[in-house]
């Protein structure tokens, strides 16, 4: 089930987070100092304070919070992370879907992401186009999707 995150979910979405980014062996190949710098600002305090200013959604699976997506109203997805138990099984783009509806509706005409080298197969899948004329951010990919104002298509 998709809702919208609460503020008491942020100690979920840093655990999904922390387990998500350590489950990313393709971007830190399990360099212990990588992990702990891309862990580093993922606390608490930082993901209680772009909860408060973004949108968020969460996937609850038997109660617990097992996945989210945070987007800014224009349409840049902050942190798409999925616990990596439940990865591969629809979650990520039930999320993925749930974001671009709502952008949507508010005539947003495109969804952007710094992608890591784990998901960028994923966002391809969805359409999304590496954005080579912008600046990487880390070992961050950017990518882009354009939206139209149809209905997205779930294929």
């Amino acid at each position: 089930m998709i809702r919208t995150a609460q503020i008491q979910d942020v100690s979920d979405l840093v655990a999904v987070l922390h387990a998500s980014i350590r489950s990313c062996i393709q971007d830190h190949q399990r360099n212990e100092a990588k992990i702990q710098a891309w862990l580093e600002t993922k606390n608490y305090e930082n993901i209680l304070m772009l909860l408060h200013y973004n949108n968020c959604w969460v996937y609850v699976l038997q109660h617990v919070v097992v996945g989210f997506i945070m987007m800014s109203d224009r349409g840049q997805i902050l942190h798409h992370a999925i616990a990596p138990e439940v990865q591969q099984r629809g979650i990520g783009q039930a999320l993925l879907f749930e974001a671009i509806a709502h952008l949507q509706a508010k005539n947003v005409s495109q969804i952007s992401v710094f992608s890591t080298q784990t998901a960028l197969m994923f966002y391809q899948k969805y359409d999304f186009e590496i954005q080579p004329q912008k600046i990487s951010y880390g070992h961050f990919t950017p990518m882009l999707k354009h939206l139209n104002t149809e209905r997205f298509e779930q294929s």
